[in-house]
């Protein structure tokens, strides 16, 4: 009978807990990727300037090459940041803007006009802010946050990267 207690007693106190009590983006708001992603402009080298970062690290990639590939698949390089080793693979596409790579979803969730910001995120929680210059403009700040609060992510733990 204890065990039967303790088990709806979790089961209750399971519902109170909030979807960004551990992570950074509330899983009950439904996450978009770009419909329209032109992977031509997209290709190409990207500095990561603000993450979601865990555990207190500065930096998540750093630096990430996207190649595209005939079939719309996309080649990544991701440049030295926490491991100092470079990571490399093929991200699968799997729809419009969102992609299959090292176990886990890439999905484009905005791109600037001129291709010079985006954002991409992953539906476990992930979210980079990726810019063709080492800083963003306070415009297309504005809009990365906009567009990372509407898809469920906390902006207020978003951190700047640090290049080493």
């Amino acid at each position: 009978m204890r065990g039967l207690i303790a088990a709806l007693a979790l089961v209750a106190l399971s519902g109170c807990l909030s979807p960004t009590a551990t992570g950074f983006r509330d899983q009950d708001v439904p996450m978009s990727s770009i419909v329209t992603l032109d992977l031509i402009q997209f290709s190409g080298r990207w500095y990561e300037v603000e993450a979601f970062v865990p555990d207190g690290k500065s930096c998540v990639i750093g630096a990430v090459t996207f190649t595209r590939q005939k079939n719309g698949d996309l080649t990544v390089t991701e440049g030295p940041c926490a491991d100092g080793a470079p990571r490399s693979g093929l991200a699968r596409s799997i729809g419009p803007g969102r992609f299959a790579f090292a176990g886990d979803e890439l999905w484009v969730l905005w791109v600037d006009a001129t291709y010079h910001t985006a954002v991409i995120g992953t539906p476990s929680g992930a979210a980079h802010v990726l810019s063709r210059e080492l800083t963003l403009p306070p415009d297309r700040q504005i809009a990365v946050h906009e567009i990372l609060a509407w898809n469920g992510f906390d902006v207020s733990k978003l951190r700047p990267s640090r290049r080493r």
